[in-house]
């Protein structure tokens, strides 16, 4: 399944998806029905290194203006960027897609980068750390309390950003 542009433009501006990416996706986003000239301009570059997009004509306000013919409010901030994927994670976690420890130490480690976590992610962060050196004995009591800061998470943090 192809990422949508919101998917893209969480995982650009969080810093997972490299710039030398980004014409073939203006190229597909043209494909698929956007345009404009910004998206043009990025999707006519040859095959650039990451470096190029920073020196060329096409600099962060013209990624900016790509993303905003897709659709979407950019820029968008780390800290929202990793928020959302945070919310993905949880999700994926309390639905039972993925494993709770892998996602927390996901967000742990990833997404707060083993740095001290935004407010929001404190709890899921910490009881990471828990698990991380706790005996076996107590997985199970770290998993339900994990489940329960997922749960509490996706609840009280607005994760879902127009965008």
């Amino acid at each position: 399944m192809c990422p949508t542009p919101e998917q893209l433009a969480i995982r650009y501006y969080f810093g997972d998806l490299q710039d030398w990416k980004l014409p073939r996706i203006a190229a597909t986003a043209l494909e698929e029905g956007y345009d404009g000239p910004a998206l043009r301009r990025l999707a006519a570059l040859d095959n650039p290194s990451d470096r190029d997009l920073r020196t060329e004509e096409i600099g962060e306000s013209e990624i900016d203006s790509a993303f905003r013919e897709m659709g979407i409010k950019a820029p968008i901030t780390k800290h929202d960027a990793r928020l959302v994927l945070a919310a993905e994670s949880a999700q994926k976690a309390v639905d039972g897609q993925s494993n709770v420890f892998d996602e927390a130490t996901h967000i742990r480690i990833h997404l707060c980068g083993l740095s001290e976590p935004p407010e929001p992610l404190r709890r899921i962060v910490s009881l990471s750390s828990e698990a991380s050196d706790a005996p076996r004995i107590r997985w199970t009591r770290i998993e339900a309390d994990l489940r329960d800061a997922f749960s509490d998470f996706l609840l009280h943090h607005k994760t879902g950003r127009t965008l």
